[in-house]
Formats: C-alpha cells, sequence, structure tokens
C-alpha cells in the first residue's frame, strides 16, 4: 500500500496546490490558459517528440496497446450511449457529450505523470499511444453524434457527415501533440539521431510538462460549484472510473497475449479521469457547467480509484 500512496500522493499533492495557488489568489485564474496552452502546444510536443523521435520504429506504434485501448473505449461509449439515449431518453447531442466524458481519459496532464512514478521513464512514451486512439478515435466518434443531434435539436438542415468528419480532420490537423508524434515518427523512420543540444533542449523542456499540467489541472478545479443532475455526474464518473477499466480488461482478455506491461498500461489509461478539455468541448453544446462539475468530481474520485486500480495491477 505504501509503495502505491508515494506514487499516488505526489501527484496529487501538485494538483492540491495548483488548487491552493489559485484559490488563495497567489496564482491569478487567469493565468492558466496560458499556462495551459504552454503546456499543451509547447513542453508536450517537445517531450512527445523527442521521446518517439529517439525510439526503435519498430517500437513506435504498439499496435496491440492502439487496438485494445481503442476497443475498450468503444465499448465504455456504447454502454454511456444505452444508458443516457436509450434509457434516460437525453436528447442526442447532450448523451454524446456525457458518453465523452466517460471515455475520453486525460492522458497528458495526469497519465503521463502517473505512468512515469508507477512504471518509470522508459514506459513514459506511451502516453503519445494514448493520444493517438484518443483523438483519431475516440473523441471524433462523439463529437460526430454530438454535432448531428445539436443540428436537428436547433431544427436545422442536418449537417451532412463528411462536413462533420471534414472539420474533425482540419482540428486534428492542427494538433500540436498529433504533430510532434508525426515528426517524430519521420525521425524514428529514418534513423537519424538528434544532434545532442536539440535533444537536450527537448529534455528540458519536456521536464517541465508534468508539474505545469498538474498545477494546471488543480487550479482549474478551483470556482467550479457543483451543478447538474448528482445522478447523471455520478454516472459519468462511475462509468469512466469503473466501467472504462472494466472493459478494457475484458478486452484484454479476448486479444491475443502482448507485452505484459503495455497490457498494463492500458488498464491504467483507461482508469484516469476525463481529459481537462471536457468542459471546453461542453460549453459548444451548453454544458459547461455540467462537464465542470463532472470533471470535479471524477479527478477527486481518481485518487481513491487509481490507487485501487495500482494496488491491483502492481
Amino acid at each position: 500500500m505504501l509503495p502505491i500512496l508515494s506514487i499516488i500522493i505526489p501527484i496529487f499533492a501538485v494538483i492540491g496546490l495548483g488548487f491552493y495557488l489559485v484559490h488563495s489568489r497567489f496564482m491569478p485564474k487567469d493565468t492558466l490558459p496560458v499556462l495551459s496552452k504552454l503546456v499543451l502546444f509547447c513542453l508536450i510536443p517537445a517531450l512527445t517528440f523527442a521521446t518517439v523521435a529517439r525510439l526503435d520504429f519498430s517500437k513506435v506504434l504498439a499496435w496491440d496497446f492502439l487496438g485494445v485501448y481503442a476497443v475498450g473505449a468503444l465499448l465504455a461509449q456504447i454502454v454511456a450511449l444505452l444508458l443516457f439515449r436509450g434509457i434516460f431518453r437525453n436528447g442526442l447531442s447532450e448523451s454524446a457529450i456525457k458518453t465523452l466524458g466517460c471515455s475520453m481519459p486525460n492522458s497528458i496532464f495526469i497519465g503521463y505523470p502517473v505512468v512515469v512514478q508507477a512504471f518509470g521513464e522508459e514506459w513514459g512514451h506511451t502516453f503519445a499511444f494514448a493520444v493517438m486512439v484518443e483523438n483519431i478515435v475516440i473523441l471524433p466518434a462523439m463529437l460526430v453524434l454530438a454535432e448531428l443531434g445539436s443540428s436537428k435539436e436547433r431544427h436545422q438542415e442536418t449537417v451532412a457527415i463528411t462536413v462533420i468528419l471534414a472539420g474533425i480532420a482540419q482540428r486534428l490537423a492542427k494538433n500540436p501533440v498529433l504533430i510532434a508524434i508525426f515528426f517524430g515518427l519521420l525521425v524514428s523512420v529514418s534513423g537519424l539521431e538528434l544532434p545532442q543540444a536539440a535533444a537536450r533542449t527537448l529534455t528540458l523542456l519536456g521536464n517541465a510538462a508534468a508539474a505545469i499540467a498538474l498545477l494546471v489541472i488543480g487550479g482549474s478545479l478551483v470556482g467550479n460549484p457543483i451543478r447538474g443532475s448528482w445522478r447523471d455526474i455520478s454516472l459519468v464518473s462511475t462509468i469512466k472510473l469503473v466501467i472504462h477499466p472494466l472493459a478494457v480488461v475484458l478486452v484484454l482478455m479476448a486479444w491475443p497475449d502482448f507485452d505484459p506491461t503495455l497490457q498494463t498500461l492500458t488498464i491504467v489509461y483507461a482508469a484516469l479521469p476525463m481529459a481537462a478539455i471536457f468542459p471546453i468541448i461542453g460549453s459548444n453544446y451548453g454544458m459547461r457547467n455540467f462537464c465542470a462539475s463532472s470533471l470535479l468530481i471524477t479527478t477527486v474520485a481518481s485518487f481513491f480509484t487509481l490507487t485501487a486500480v495500482l494496488l491491483l495491477l502492481l
């Protein structure tokens, strides 16, 4: 138990520090968007590019990891859609956004620090695999449904799926982490080594990513009173923290065997709270308060669920 707590406590201590710094107004809340952009557009891409570029190409794309992680997320999405759309009869766009919260982990801001703390630096690169699945499979699937539902609910002409997909593709093409993965792959395939000065610069930037990301997560939780249906918030949190990792376990049971550590990591990433951008996405569909409340509850609850998951896996 103590070794697991020694992994989890530092991560949530930094999150707590971020909360305190913003709550005490030592760090103004309006600095969080700037810090978030710094992490997403500079520090994480630097870390990603340097990590992927150094890897042997045969290890860069772990197809089994990608497959299990994607199928597990899709199973969690099916469960959530059946619940919110099928049983509770929520609107399509509302159901899609809630389902996104149930299946889109925070693999960058929380996943990377957890994996490095629990499994070591040599496995830190796996967050890039998770990011690929999240941005190419998990997010687009629900955005398509949300856009279709939104246009129908506003009694507008239904937007063609091709138009929605084109918009998503444009967004993906501008994603700095995916761009970093792409160029890292090119360097890996070429067999070239980065100049030492460039590698050290990228490493220096990457080393700052985890701490700043966790501070941003903590600070973003300030000033978000719980608003929305407690039932639905609890369900989103439960599906994200319990059903999603269990879905991945079911997929692993049916999947051909592969590297044991990668198998474990698919479960760990699935057990993370939802992505920090969840309220931003929800605001496009009039659900910012619900999404912010879900993020708060799920992030706090993940201290206990992640501890339990790591106790079972390590």
